[in-house]
């Protein structure tokens, strides 16, 4: 849902079409920073969320991210906004941030996956007790990106160090482009088995 005139407008965006969960984003999406959310901000959005019969609420990360670039200042620009935008969900009692996991620019699946859990890691290490959970989503694995294979999410889950933080969305386009038959009942069943035995359900 859209947030133009506050993050708070989403939920009667929302509740206008019928939704029962939501996906916001909590500072522009093709930014790297954004203007620091006000007390007035926070009131507003849990006002609204109390009014609707909207749950869960998620956030999308900026596009921008990228948690396993190969350049010193796109990795440190990455961490910084997620962890900017993990604070702000926490400020408004978001459940979840999705982030697309990264792309490894030439580097290869393994340093890639390295340096995202560390990446994960680091960022969870500044905001220590948060309730938001980071929630890597399945990609369609273009170019260099990671995450469009569940043992790529499973790696690096269990490679970072606070894995109760840790969440995976499934995005049902970006899985059919990375070949999951999930067109058909069995081919379904079938991704659905294979997540349970990689990620795990829980």
């Amino acid at each position: 849902m859209s947030v133009s005139g506050g993050v708070h407008t989403a939920f009667e965006r929302g509740t206008r079409i019928g939704c029962t969960t939501m996906q916001v984003f909590v500072k522009n999406a093709n930014q790297w920073e954004g203007k620091p959310l006000t007390g007035e901000d926070i009131e507003s959005y849990k006002r609204a969320q109390a009014k609707a019969r909207i749950d869960p609420v998620v956030a999308h990360g900026a596009y921008l991210i990228n948690l396993a670039a190969v350049s010193p200042m796109t990795l440190r620009r990455s961490r910084i906004a997620l962890e900017d935008e993990l604070r702000r969900c926490e400020q408004l009692g978001i459940s979840g941030l999705i982030v697309h996991p990264g792309a490894h620019m030439g580097a290869g699946e393994d340093e890639g996956i390295r340096r995202i859990a560390e990446s994960v890691d680091t960022v969870h290490a500044r905001t220590p007790g948060f309730r938001t959970r980071t929630v890597l989503e399945t990609t369609a694995g273009q170019g260099t990106a990671l995450g469009y294979r569940f043992e790529q999410l499973a790696s690096i889950i269990d490679r970072v160090q606070q894995k109760s933080r840790m969440a995976v969305c499934l995005d049902t386009c970006h899985l059919f482009a990375a070949g999951y038959p999930i067109h058909t009942e069995e081919g379904w069943e079938e991704t659905m088995r294979a997540l349970e035995e990689t990620v795990g359900l829980d």
